[in-house]
């Protein structure tokens, strides 16, 4: 499974979204669906430890990772690189 395709399927699973709800690279998370808030944000990153098999620090949290669904896959890919 590529980045982006986890990804999709991990906001889909946070949002409880349809798989009708297009997912483009350039889909905005934050201010794009007004359930994103922190709470999604603390469940996409239990959910990237789990799916890949890594720990995110503290500190390699920023708003821009959670920007659109590309920023957050270029993540995803990140971790899955380093684990």
């Amino acid at each position: 499974m590529t980045a982006l395709d986890l990804t999709r399927k991990m906001i889909r699973s946070c949002l409880q979204l349809e798989e009708s709800v297009q997912l483009s690279e350039d889909t905005y998370l934050m201010g794009g669906f007004p359930e994103f808030n922190s709470l999604t944000i603390t469940t996409l990153i239990v959910e990237i430890e789990d799916n890949v098999g890594c720990e995110v620090a503290d500190d390699e949290i920023s708003g821009e990772i959670f920007e659109t669904v590309g920023s957050l896959a270029a993540f995803v890919q990140q971790k899955m690189n380093e684990a």
